[in-house]
């Protein structure tokens, strides 16, 4: 290669880099904890599986993007503009546990579902965005009972659909499980 070729190979390494961004943090965040640019979009996560909630009769399809790993599940929907109607992400976790979230780095208002091992919902948590609170000042969403699965969708979602303690998630095909 000459060196004219080179210099535009560096050019568009260097600018592609630029636009999208790399997390320095598992958080989203630079080792000084400034907040990093990059942006998320549904081509993100690898996986996609459909599922429905079940309540009182009532099937509601929905199509969730797979946070299965530690790092997948780290980042979730941070920022994010917009989702999807009947569109969200499972968090996946190879053991059941209490699970507490936040919104840190999260702009769309979410419904965060938790679901039990069985499928059985336990709990369901309106969250608001908080886009300038320290981490200190986060809301915290706790699950109250062990869960094994997180969904989150778009606010107003559960109550749309009459999700509630007690509803069932059912996946089409075989439920989707952790990395590794």
């Amino acid at each position: 290669m000459n060196g004219r070729a080179v210099l535009l190979v560096v050019a568009l390494v260097v600018l592609t880099g630029c636009v999208t961004g790399t997390p320095n943090g598992d958080d989203g965040t630079d080792a000084s904890g400034t907040q990093t640019t990059t942006r998320h979009t549904t081509t993100d996560v690898e996986e996609n599986v459909s599922a429905a909630f079940v309540a009182d009769g009532n099937r509601t399809a929905v199509t969730l993007e797979v946070a299965n790993s530690a790092d997948e599940r780290r980042t979730g929907l941070m920022y994010r503009q917009s989702l999807p109607r009947n569109h969200g992400m499972v968090f996946v976790y190879g053991g059941t546990d209490e699970r507490t979230f936040w919104m840190k780095n999260t702009f769309v208002p979410l419904d965060i579902v938790f679901v039990a091992a069985n499928g059985t919902v336990v709990s369901v948590a309106h969250a608001d965005p908080q886009p300038n609170a320290s981490d200190s000042e986060l809301r915290r969403y706790e699950s109250g009972a062990q869960a094994k699965y997180v969904v989150e969708m778009r606010q107003g979602f559960a109550n749309r659909t009459g999700v509630e303690p007690g509803t069932r998630l059912v996946f089409d095909g075989a439920p989707p499980t952790t990395e590794g």
